[in-house]
């Protein structure tokens, strides 16, 4: 680690040619001085580094920036829609510091070290422009932040660099073995599970559940479930299953059918691989049901409705290809319970005979093909192909990927694949010739975190991650304790929130029934890198928690957990579950804890009956340690089974006139109505 060469980008004469096209005062969404730039000579495959940086007015600037780096390289302008909590313009211009984004060099497949190389240029540019705007010589403290594949990009800005930034946040974690490995365990276990399966884990986790995951199931149910839950899937996570579809799943098959193009084929023929073993899952799910094109349907090319810029679909960016390749009508259809999900089409015959597609959706006998992340299916992926030419629905490479993660065993520092070796340690699957995960983790953010990381951290991460596992916090932070260099009580911190999910909007909830954002602990995070580097002022410990067998466990109470997210305890009538007759009141009970560094409770309110409406607040009795309790009462009137959520959150300051610290977390409990006899 000592001998590692750093960038240093006033050593690179790549980005000396830095210009400005647009600077403005502008009004939204906050008064700020508005610049826009680039760097002349950089353009590669038709992408130039581009940034944008918003300043505060003089009298609010406390000498620092805040840099973000999106999961996936996107346009610089891609904050200026965001509102509210989750408006990362506002946020700095509110916190004393100017906001700066770039393009990262824009997307461009196998120059990792372009990404840290153009934000590194774009931090030592600002502090030129905000040393002319505000009048005076100063050295602008600076702070890089990024989750999911921002993670990978926020890791290697302060391992690879020196004297840029001064602290970082990197949030909801990857690690160099997290691609495409943590999708693969849970989707074989969505596959096998099924929906009923599914309910039945999610009805075990929730108050009033038995609380094993596994009751009921079928001896193949359960073993999938076993695998995903070791690979670090949270046992109370499951709840996500109608919206997370895969990831980056098949996002990254391209790649694989280059580097591994034999895998796909050994997969099914070759000891060692599941799909050769004809009793296994795989082999008996298995589709490749030939067919005719009976009719070639043109699609309309819809309307962008939304801006990817959450950690969760940012990489849909990057999705290019298929505008002109038409729906397919099918003259036979595949049996009802066919599994069909991100197969591939195969041309059998005629003309496009060889050409072959990833598919988005098989629905009422229609085949839709989809987009692909290298863009290797421009226009029309299957251009001649005409009705009346046999194609082939094929699901063979969607379920080799479902094992990949078994195929690729890394070192033992990853301790969620013991469960894939044998007494000596050896492999128990047949392995590929080399990592790929690693390789991945190079492309995604310039190099493979390693823990010498510079300046100071903080890192967040969610014990619901269902796409980046929480114990991929803890693999880096041993990384960091291996390190002679670093001191960890000096340089890192690690905080985990509970009832957060990957995704980092606190707009738009996937389950407002089951999760919070972790937005309010992240920008205080933010503000406390910054007072731990400017002022010395150490932040709250790390969050006391412990690894067992691919899950992260943490204390019940806030006192003991630690971190800055407050905790709350909630009953019905004194219990977690409760059963009452319709017209009878309920008393709500909520203990509401706030750890040593969170501050005090700032609001609590309650949704009895599923409404996603929290607007109506739960008077509260705040304590001497920032805790507070509320008691409430709520008339169920119709019979059925309910799980009232109270939420609440707290802040620093104990006041809500700061909507972006506002921590926040959940509880839920059961209430049973039955009919009045």
């Amino acid at each position: 680690m000592e001998g590692k060469k750093r960038y240093n980008p006033s050593e690179d004469t790549y980005f000396d040619r830095p210009y400005i096209d647009v600077e403005e005062w502008r009004e939204r969404p906050l008064p700020h001085y508005y610049v826009h730039g680039g760097f002349e000579g950089t353009e590669k495959e038709g992408n130039e580094v581009r940034f944008c940086l918003y300043f505060p007015k003089k009298e609010a600037y406390e000498g620092r920036f805040y840099q973000y780096l999106s999961p996936a390289p996107e346009d610089e302008h891609e904050s200026e829609h965001l509102t509210g909590e989750d408006d990362k313009i506002s946020f700095c211009l509110t916190h004393g510091a100017y906001y700066v984004v770039s393009n990262q060099g824009g997307f461009i497949l196998n120059d990792g070290e372009r990404l840290y190389r153009s934000s590194a240029a774009t931090a030592m540019y600002s502090r030129k422009v905000a040393e002319r705007l505000y009048g005076y010589a100063h050295r602008p403290y600076g702070y890089v932040f990024g989750g999911s594949g921002g993670s990978f990009k926020t890791l290697s800005c302060v391992e690879m660099t020196e004297g840029i930034w001064d602290g970082s946040v990197p949030y909801v974690l990857a690690n160099p073995m997290a691609t495409p490995n943590v999708f693969a365990p849970r989707m074989k276990a969505v596959r096998l599970l099924g929906e009923e399966g599914l309910k039945k884990v999610t009805a075990a986790m929730e108050p009033g559940g038995s609380g094993d995951i596994y009751e009921g199931l079928t001896g193949p149910q359960r073993q999938a479930l076993t695998e995903a839950t070791k690979m670090g899937f949270p046992k109370r996570a499951w709840f996500c299953h109608p919206f997370m579809g895969d990831g980056a799943l098949m996002v990254l098959a391209p790649n694989i059918y280059q580097i591994f193009p034999g895998y796909f084929t050994d997969f099914w023929t070759k000891e060692g691989y599941e799909g050769a073993d004809q009793e296994s899952s795989e082999a008996k799910a298995r589709v490749q049901f030939v067919t005719t094109a009976a009719e070639l349907i043109e699609r309309s090319r819809p309307e962008k409705t939304e801006e990817f810029t959450s950690v969760d679909n940012s990489w849909q960016n990057t999705m290019t290809g298929n505008q002109d390749t038409p729906d397919i009508r099918m003259k036979e259809l595949p049996p009802e319970d066919a599994y069909l999900f991100h197969c591939r089409l195969r041309v059998v015959s005629g003309a496009a005979a060889g050409k072959e597609a990833p598919v988005e959706s098989v629905s009422d006998g229609v085949i839709r093909v989809s987009s692909a992340f290298d863009g290797h299916n421009h226009g029309d992926a299957l251009a001649g192909l005409a009705a009346g030419d046999q194609i082939m629905i094929d699901n063979s490479d969607y379920l080799a990927m479902q094992n990949f993660h078994r195929h690729q065993v890394p070192d033992a520092s990853y301790q969620v694949y013991d469960q894939f070796r044998d007494a000596q340690g050896n492999p128990v699957w047949a392995q590929l010739p080399f990592l790929l995960s690693p390789m991945i983790a190079q492309g995604g953010g310039g190099s493979v975190p390693t823990g010498d990381f510079r300046g100071k951290m903080i890192a967040v991460c969610s014990l619901l991650d269902e796409s980046a596992c929480p114990w991929h916090g803890d693999w880096y932070r041993a990384r960091v304790r291996e390190n002679p260099q670093i001191d960890e009580e000096e340089s890192f911190r690690l905080y985990y929130n509970d009832n957060c999910i990957h995704d980092d909007r606190a707009g738009y909830l996937d389950d407002p029934q089951h999760q919070v954002d972790y937005l309010g602990v992240l920008h205080q995070a933010l503000l406390d890198v910054a007072a731990w580097c400017e002022k010395g002022i150490a932040p709250a410990p790390t969050t006391a928690y412990t690894f067992e067998d691919g899950q992260i466990l943490v204390p019940e109470h806030a006192a003991e957990r630690g971190g800055l997210q407050p905790v709350v305890h909630a009953l019905a009538d004194g219990k977690r579950a409760v059963t009452v007759k319709a017209g009878e009141p309920v008393t709500f009970t909520a203990e509401v804890e706030v750890p040593a560094h969170g501050g005090s409770v700032t609001r609590v309110a309650w949704d009895y009956e599923c409404t996603n409406d929290w607007s109506e607040e739960t008077a509260f009795d705040r304590k001497e340690n920032g805790g507070a309790s509320a008691v409430s009462t709520h008339v169920f009137t119709k019979p059925g089974v309910y799980y009232p959520v109270v939420k609440v959150q707290s802040s620093r300051t104990g006041n809500t006139e700061d909507i972006f610290v506002q921590c926040r977390n959940l509880d839920r409990v059961k209430v049973e109505v039955e009919q009045t006899k």
